[in-house]
């Protein structure tokens, strides 16, 4: 009698995991989280996915795909100062914000799509939670 109910517990929790991105190796997943000042004349943005059920996001620059998010995981972009459109798509819809980047600037940008809701969101915010997320997460792999 336990055996089936191991296993549809088992299932369950397959079923709330969230698909799996490619991951970056460790050296630069550690390297990521060192938060090192961005190159001479340009600005950085971290995007993560927080903890909790998603489903797998792409995340793209002034139109160019840079990766795709799943649960805890992260990507870094080091951009050239100005104006930039920020988007996420998940299983339907995408979801844009505009940013100007300013030299030497470190921002974070949670990236996730919320239960209900067919559309990821992007949420800019402050510098100890983006910190934190992307401490506990994974670098994913990033296409630039």
């Amino acid at each position: 009698m336990r055996h089936p109910i191991v296993a549809a517990m088992l299932l369950c929790l397959a079923a709330c995991q969230s698909p799996a991105v490619a991951t970056a190796p460790a050296s630069h997943d550690a390297a990521g989280k060192q938060f090192a000042p961005p190159s001479a004349g340009k600005g950085a943005v971290y995007f993560y996915n927080p903890a909790g059920a998603s489903p797998v996001l792409d995340v793209t620059i002034d139109g160019l795909e840079i990766g795709r998010l799943g649960t805890q995981t992260w990507l870094r972009v080091d951009l050239a100062t100005g104006h930039h459109v920020l988007r996420c798509r998940g299983a339907k819809t995408a979801n844009a914000r505009w940013v100007n980047i300013a030299a030497g600037e470190i921002r974070f940008v949670d990236v996730q799509m919320l239960p209900g809701r067919d559309a990821c969101t992007l949420r800019e915010t402050d510098a100890a939670a983006g910190r934190a997320a992307v401490l506990q997460g994974r670098r994913a792999l990033q296409n630039q």
